[in-house]
């Protein structure tokens, strides 16, 4: 297999496989309004099954991430895409509320093990040139996934129950996870990796500078490789607040449009999933910012804290014009969730893939997502609760609030992750 070509289809498969994993994850968010109205749920009750999903996939992140750097990638995609279909299979038959939080939980541990492990592959058969506009371009599978996850649950709702949805998914992942295998095996055997740059990953300190005081050039310092100290180092220790933050703004607001639209415009669950399409669409565009920024700025928490402040802004219209125009309000959830798309990819993306220069980019991407989804967890509960509780105006505001306090973090650490990313992206292959 020609290199290029070699690349192409690797991009592909995994493309593939995240947005599969993807239908298998977000089919309970779009179905959300159809399980509370059908089965008698609250609204916080329900939210619990969502939470469950995030705090066991942000805890699964963590421990997928260093899975990721020591075990087959390969093994572990599998597992996680066999598995999720499995858990699906089971929501589909669900009645108990404990029932399915229990399995739903365990869909996030299982889905865990996808996107890390996926992420050191591309670092191990791609040059340092490709990786970001690769990793980039993969998260597009995000944004389509959860299109698709919302229109064919809104077509599946018109025709049956949420049940059906929750057993089509189970049968793509079951099919997707043998298509991977066989796929990544090829790979394998066809294409080479970089030997050369994994070997100085694993065994080379982290540092670009005189070696004897372990301080390196643009102020990157440490002869340390562990976590803890590659953390404190490059300032990213502080980013994970601001990560908690994306994460409560991309999957916590998004689980919660269609509940939001149909009460405050009294639409129709199946419209209020359909009218909720567009938000993926346009979180597509924003995953084509974040490649068009790799290629201008080489800072991505200072491309990020512009985003987080568009976000800011959306959210604050959102709560002047709540209630006012149905498209007002969709078009601003839109314009936010557009803003946290490319921070999602800047920040658990293409940052990440800067640490296969040392052989860490799993690990990397398994921590950092691990806030995003820790964030996502909180706010699946906490968005319906605060609904539930204040109403929707104040909560939109909480929004706005939390998106400014992001800017403030992302905003103090981009000094010191740009002096440290000019270091580390000096470590030869």
């Amino acid at each position: 297999m020609k290199k290029d070509t070699g690349i192409r289809f690797l991009f592909l498969l995994c493309w593939c496989s995240y947005f599969c994993a993807y239908i298998g994850r977000l089919n309970y968010s779009a179905a959300l309004t159809d399980m509370i109205q059908s089965e008698g749920f609250g609204k916080g009750e329900a939210g619990l099954i969502g939470t469950a999903f995030f705090f066991a996939y942000g805890a699964g992140q963590f421990i997928s991430g260093f899975l990721g750097d020591r075990l087959p990638a390969k093994r572990l995609v599998f597992a996680g895409l066999f598995c999720s279909g499995i858990c699906n299979l089971m929501m589909s038959q669900g009645k108990d509320i404990r029932f399915m939080i229990g399995v739903w939980c365990a869909n996030g541990l299982v889905q865990a093990l996808i996107w890390s492990p996926m992420l050191r592959l591309v670092t191990d058969y791609c040059t340092i040139e490709v990786r970001p506009k690769l990793s980039a371009a993969l998260n597009s599978a995000v944004p389509v996934g959860t299109m698709a996850a919302y229109g064919i649950t809104a077509a599946v709702l018109s025709l049956s129950g949420w049940r059906s949805m929750f057993l089509l998914a189970g049968v793509c992942l079951l099919a997707m996870s043998l298509t991977w295998y066989l796929g990544i095996t090829r790979v394998e055997k066809t294409m080479p990796m970089q030997d050369k740059q994994l070997q100085a990953a694993r065994q080379a300190p982290l540092q670009a500078g005189n070696p004897q005081n372990g301080t390196g050039q643009d102020g990157t310092s440490g002869t340390d490789r562990k976590l803890g100290a590659i953390l404190l180092q490059s300032g990213l220790i502080l980013l994970l607040a601001a990560l908690f933050v994306q994460g409560a703004l991309k999957d916590g607001v998004t689980t919660w449009i269609p509940v939001y639209i149909q009460e405050t415009y009294g639409v129709s669950p199946i419209l209020a999933v359909a009218g909720t399409m567009v938000i993926p669409l346009c979180n597509l565009f924003g995953v084509w910012l974040a490649t068009f920024a790799c290629r201008r700025e080489r800072n991505e928490i200072a491309v990020s804290a512009g985003f987080f402040a568009g976000c800011a802004v959306a959210m604050a219209a959102l709560w002047l014009s709540s209630g006012n125009s149905m498209i007002v309000s969709m078009a601003m959830l839109a314009l936010a969730t557009t803003t946290m798309m490319t921070v999602n990819t800047m920040l658990t993306a293409v940052l990440p893939s800067c640490f296969g220069q040392v052989g860490k980019a799993s690990s990397m991407s398994g921590l950092l997502n691990s806030a995003v989804y820790s964030g996502g967890a909180v706010s699946a509960y906490g968005i319906g609760s605060m609904a539930g509780y204040f109403g929707w105006s104040k909560t939109i505001l909480i929004w706005a609030l939390m998106a400014a306090f992001a800017v403030l973090v992302c905003v103090l650490v981009t000094g010191k992750w740009g002096a440290y990313r000019r270091g580390l992206m000096k470590i030869k292959e």
